[in-house]
């Protein structure tokens, strides 16, 4: 039993400590998530469920590994704002269809396949298209689509 109460006792500091990080870094909701955030996510994800199983493991490491993640985070953050960086990072828009034409190189280069980019088109009222004058693959992998203009 004491084994379960010093497991749930360190889950409760990982996610608490977390909590104030992210809030501290300003991250206020999920489609503000970059490439670059996810990669930290996954990293906190496995260090705190190796720290939480492990017997040697402090209230004290805990705090600190987190606070070593926030502040790695916190510039990588900062270095997101530099443009270079963040095109580096997370891409930036590129056009996918123009005049009803898709890009096929984007489509081999970003691994998106015909029938995801259609969902994407649908998602936005399109169902045909020749109907697109610009489509616009977003860096979150959405496309944005313009119809002004078109002519059957």
């Amino acid at each position: 039993m004491e084994m379960y109460l010093g497991v749930a006792a360190k889950f409760l500091v990982a996610v608490v400590s977390i909590v104030i990080i992210i809030r501290m870094i300003g991250q206020k909701e999920l489609s503000q998530t970059t490439p670059i955030d996810l990669v930290f996510i996954i990293m906190l994800g496995d260090i705190v469920g190796g720290m939480i199983h492990e017997r040697d493991f402090k209230f004290t490491h805990i705090i600190f590994i987190v606070t070593i993640w926030g502040l790695l985070m916190w510039s990588a953050e900062k270095l997101t704002r530099k443009k270079t960086f963040e095109r580096w990072m997370d891409g930036k828009p590129e056009v996918i269809i123009r005049n009803g034409s898709v890009n096929a190189q984007l489509m081999n280069k970003e691994n998106l396949t015909m029938q995801e980019l259609n969902t994407q088109l649908r998602k936005k009222g399109v169902f045909d298209i020749k109907e697109v004058k610009i489509g616009i693959l977003e860096i979150d992998g959405s496309v944005d689509v313009s119809r002004e203009g078109y002519e059957q």
